[in-house]
């Protein structure tokens, strides 16, 4: 049986948050035990469905409160990100559901983001609250190319999945990723520059990827592994935007989401021809390699 597995790493070191996080996990593997493993009724589906909503929104609460508590200078940011999930992924998903009678694939698909976000949200926000996240003054100067490259994406990924990543230089037109798989997130601020992100990552990769934040093995594409790249992507979008904006001198402006989407091979050669990104990284795991592509995106 597949296990979406709760895992140390997940701690932030307060015990009523952990001690929710690791319910929530729970409620998941439920669902998929239940209803994707077994085929079990979708009354306990929908039950289910309903209790993590309910269990979710509940904890948002309390985290909030404690945030407040000890005066967690993040804690509007953190709020936002809290309230983009009650008010536009979870009704978002709930219509997905109910419009397709709880389909195998809609049920999928609300596992995945759910679990996707809720690892990166612990790993990245929530570990924020106790110091234990990548911290803001640990930022590099945008002339150390070497600790630019360590702070834009080596250290999150690391920190996030648990896997040594390695380093390899630019992306090259030569280096070829196996069955690549193309995200873009465009990002924009009231005054600062456009941000767009482009995350190469090859089938054989991600797959592996999502399997170890969920627990589970993944033997071909579906809705869980190509919603792993997006959740996985949202969680750590914050991150990213704060280093890019060291990189590129652009002010601490709030950055929002303006657009994403996966590209085909065609769209993303065109993409990057028109305009060069000004960072091309080339990353490996084990034999498999990625890169991320960062640049000022066209007005």
């Amino acid at each position: 049986m597949q296990q979406i597995q709760w895992q140390d790493r997940f701690k932030i070191g307060v015990e009523s948050i952990d001690q929710a996080h690791h319910r929530l996990f729970a409620i998941v593997q439920k669902i998929m035990e239940l209803y994707v493993e077994r085929h079990e009724s979708k009354f306990a589906c929908v039950e289910g469905i309903k209790f993590f909503q309910a269990y979710a929104l509940k904890h948002f609460a309390e985290e909030e409160a404690y945030m407040r508590e000890i005066g967690y200078p993040g804690y509007q940011a953190h709020k936002r990100i809290h309230d983009k999930m009650r008010r536009e992924t979870l009704p978002s998903l709930q219509r997905e559901l109910y419009d397709t009678d709880f389909s195998t694939q809609a049920v999928q698909h609300f596992i995945g983001v759910c679990t996707g976000w809720l690892t990166g949200h612990i790993m990245v926000e929530d570990r924020a609250i106790t110091g234990r996240a990548v911290r803001e003054a640990n930022m590099p100067r945008p002339d150390d190319e070497a600790s630019v490259i360590q702070a834009l994406f080596l250290q999150p990924l690391q920190e996030m999945f648990g896997v040594p990543v390695r380093f390899m230089g630019e992306l090259s037109a030569g280096d070829e990723i196996q069955d690549a798989q193309y995200y873009e997130l465009v990002y924009h601020s009231q005054q600062g520059p456009k941000l767009r992100f482009v995350l190469v990552i090859g089938e054989p990769l991600l797959l592996r990827v999502a399997g170890a934040v969920f627990g589970i093995v993944l033997y071909s594409m579906n809705e869980i592994a190509r919603f792993a790249i997006q959740e996985i992507a949202h969680s750590h979008d914050q991150g990213l935007i704060q280093r890019a904006t060291v990189c590129f001198g652009a002010g601490s402006d709030e950055y929002h989401l303006e657009q994403e989407r996966f590209l085909d091979a065609e769209e993303y050669r065109r993409t990057v021809e028109e305009r060069i990104p000004q960072y091309r990284l080339l990353f490996g795991v084990k034999q498999d390699c990625f890169a991320l592509c960062v640049d000022k995106a066209p007005e």
